[in-house]
């Protein structure tokens, strides 16, 4: 079940916790709207957030992976904008609905709700939200997936970092560009705006987020040595072993 936790006013922090890992969502609420930020993974996921939502509300898509844009369906959506990148709406004619197939017959009934909705409203660079006292900044920051992006509410220095960042590290695939990963969290870091960098996955903190990222990826990319924590689990344990497999190719 989805947990609502509010971080600061206005700014709720949407945390469920799936098989082998947490993921994260928000709410952003302003005096004139509100966005939600990732819908997660099932339509049920977002059931606890009605009685939060004003009238006046819109979705945005971090990217388009199974654990940030399947809950749509469990909301009133029909008349609202759904925002993403360019890309993540490419994502949702190619890989987005085989992946729905292989749940679908891994584990029958249990993806039956799930309804895939592409983003209505798409952007190439940037985005700025007008919510009223909250103004949502949206830059692309291909890293993670081609798609991703990064929010910045100004007014309270909070990065929404999406996938970009992630503890105890992020997640690398076969086609991330990790030059440009890395050159995109290093604006960000430098940004002595952002005060409070709020991830998909692993614990919410500020830029020494960011610049832990980085560390990993330039070891990574370069063949250094990394030390990995003791307690980390068999999921993310893994996930370093397939991220040396993606670097090397």
């Amino acid at each position: 079940m989805t947990k609502i936790k509010e971080f600061l006013p206005g700014i709720f922090l949407t945390e469920l916790r799936l098989a082998d890992f947490d993921v994260r969502g928000a709410v952003i609420i302003g005096s004139k709207r509100a966005v939600i930020w990732d819908s997660l993974s099932h339509p049920q996921d977002m059931l606890p957030l009605k009685d939060l939502l004003p009238e006046e509300w819109s979705l945005i898509y971090s990217h388009a992976d199974w654990d940030h844009v399947w809950g749509t369906a469990g909301l009133p959506y029909q008349d609202k904008t759904i925002i993403g990148h360019a890309n993540c709406l490419t994502r949702f004619s190619k890989d987005v609905p085989l992946e729905l197939q292989e749940k679908k017959t891994a584990q029958p009934r249990n993806w039956d709700e799930v309804v895939l909705i592409p983003p209505t409203v798409t952007f190439d660079h940037e985005l700025s939200l007008d919510l009223g006292d909250l103004t949502l900044s949206l830059h692309h920051l291909p890293g993670h997936t081609g798609d991703c992006i990064v929010g910045f509410i100004r007014e309270q220095g909070i990065l929404l970092a999406g996938d970009t960042v992630e503890t105890p590290f992020p997640v690398v695939n076969n086609e991330s560009p990790i030059d440009e990963w890395i050159t995109g969290l290093r604006n960000w870091e430098r940004d002595a705006r952002v005060q409070h960098v709020i991830p998909s996955h692993g614990v919410v903190g500020g830029r020494e987020l960011i610049r832990q990222n980085i560390i990993y990826l330039e070891n990574l990319k370069n063949g250094s040595p990394i030390e990995l924590p003791d307690n980390l689990d068999d999921f993310y344990r893994q996930t370093h072993q397939e991220n040396l497999r993606h670097v090397k190719k």
